[in-house]
């Protein structure tokens, strides 16, 4: 069984990295190809560039585009070893408490949901998804007592995964609340308890403080990046404008997901009522389940739960497991179940893996396969060394500054409506005036900027002057020249 499930899962991992490597519509927008290579080109995060994330994911990709330049063959690459690192990991951690079977199926299901969860789009979340898998391996939580190491292990992934995305402050907190009420419940003492706690909290703050320490050396101030991360959401209109709520394909799509979190939940009132060893490891999962569902809040989109997976496939491992062990009568049905559920799912969400039958169309990549014979025929106009301004920027757009490597004004960010406050765009039409660009390329029926940005507008109607219009796969294009 080892050596079949090893040999099973090696061929998963394969098919699933040529498939998105090669074959499926990947997402790879301006925060994976052109924050990057603006930091190479020293722009600094937080400062130069406005982002509201925390600052894991540009600066790895920052730091790697120094062996792997293209930016587009780096994202690809990234997103191919965060996915089957994730794959691997959540195989090992089902493999642990549900046998070789369990793990294999757990693996095969995270393949099978991961493009409709949209594993095709490199975001936070993505490099979020290994990170909690890791939890699942690394955190026993009938543990009698954890080591130093150990528990400053677990912090430690938890202070990578704030530096990932700020959201999963929710997990670190669930993780220590958990830890605490789990520990008092198998009477541990309360000194070995609080000591377990607060060494989870140093590795939480160890790599949280050498990126503070980083940005300091680098910007100077760390105004920017408290601002960005944590003022900037208790600030701005952004949790009102930008507030987005699952349609009911997408609700209809996770309770199918999720079938087996209902008997997981189960199984943990009744494990607990009878003392059974293996409680802790359901309210452990979900546990977890519950506070990573919690980063979607509040634009909800179904690559918001990339991290939720895990230990969705790990409990639903563990809960077919813990039917088979519970009664050798009743297995038949167990495996039966397995099977009809995994032909359920296959057939529901398996046709996202058509594009292997056949490709007739050329391979496209959201955010940057459409901006290139746009990048094409304006640069029949704006020559290498003119100054660019892209106007509405946005995620679809911005990859056009890396296709045509022309750098936009040193104050990056893009022009959605929750980020057009008065003292943002004061802070744009003084860059626009301190270092006005000669050209602008103008999407005028994209996001209503002339009710949410009418200074802007007005300014660039004042002057600039139209010298061409193009159109492309998304609407139309003004070309404006300084007037001035």
């Amino acid at each position: 069984m080892p050596l079949l499930a090893v040999a099973s899962l090696v061929c998963l991992l394969l098919f699933q990295a040529f498939v998105y490597y090669d074959r499926l519509t990947l997402s790879l927008g301006p925060r994976v190809i052109l924050q990057p290579w603006l930091m190479q080109r020293g722009f600094v995060l937080y400062e130069d560039i406005a982002d509201l994330h925390s600052p894991l994911m540009p600066l790895t990709l920052a730091a790697l585009r120094y062996v792997i330049p293209d930016g587009l063959q780096l994202a690809k690459l990234v997103l191919v070893a965060l996915i089957s690192l994730s794959t691997l990991l959540t195989f090992m951690a089902a493999r642990r408490t549900a046998g070789w079977l369990g793990g294999l199926w757990a693996a095969w299901l995270f393949v099978v949901w991961s493009p409709t969860f949209g594993f095709g789009k490199l975001w936070h979340e993505t490099f979020l998804t290994p990170l909690y898998a890791l939890l699942l391996l690394c955190y026993d939580p009938c543990a009698s007592r954890r080591s130093v190491g150990s528990s400053l292990f677990l912090g430690f992934i938890g202070g990578i995964a704030l530096l990932t995305k700020q959201h999963s402050a929710v997990v670190i907190l669930a993780l220590l609340v958990w830890t605490a009420l789990a520990n008092q419940h198998l009477n541990r003492p309360v000194l070995g308890n609080l000591r377990e706690l607060a060494l989870i909290g140093l590795g939480v703050i160890l790599p949280v403080l050498a990126f503070t320490v980083y940005q300091y050396v680098r910007a100077g101030t760390l105004a920017g990046f408290l601002y960005w991360t944590i003022g900037y959401a208790l600030t701005s209109d952004y949790g009102s404008l930008a507030v987005q709520s699952p349609t009911p394909n997408q609700i209809h799509l996770l309770v199918g997901c999720f079938l087996l979190l209902f008997p997981a939940l189960f199984y943990l009132v009744d494990l607990k009522r009878k003392g059974d060893h293996m409680w802790p490891y359901f309210g452990w999962g979900l546990v977890l389940f519950a506070a990573s569902s919690l980063t979607t809040y509040p634009r909800f989109e179904l690559f918001h739960l990339q991290a939720v997976l895990p230990a969705a496939v790990w409990l639903s491992s563990l809960t077919l497991a813990q039917a088979w062990r519970s009664s050798a009568a009743g297995r038949p049905f167990v495996a039966g179940t397995a099977l009809a559920l995994s032909i359920f799912w296959l057939i529901w969400v398996g046709p996202a893996y058509l594009p292997l039958v056949g490709v007739e169309q050329p391979r496209r990549i959201l955010e940057y396969s459409d901006l290139q014979p746009l990048a094409s025929d304006l640069e029949q106009y704006i020559g290498p060394a003119d100054s660019m301004y892209l106007f509405p920027d946005e995620e679809v757009t911005a990859n056009l500054y890396y296709l045509m490597r022309h750098l936009p004004p040193r104050f990056w960010i893009f022009s959605y409506p929750w980020n057009m406050s008065d003292p943002l765009k004061s802070r744009i039409l003084s860059i626009l005036e301190e270092q006005p660009p000669e050209w602008v390329v103008y999407l005028p029926e994209r996001q209503n900027f002339e009710q949410y940005a009418p200074e802007i507008v007005g300014y660039l109607q004042t002057h600039y002057r139209q010298e061409a219009e193009l159109s492309w796969a998304q609407g139309r294009i003004l070309l404006l020249r300084r007037s001035e």
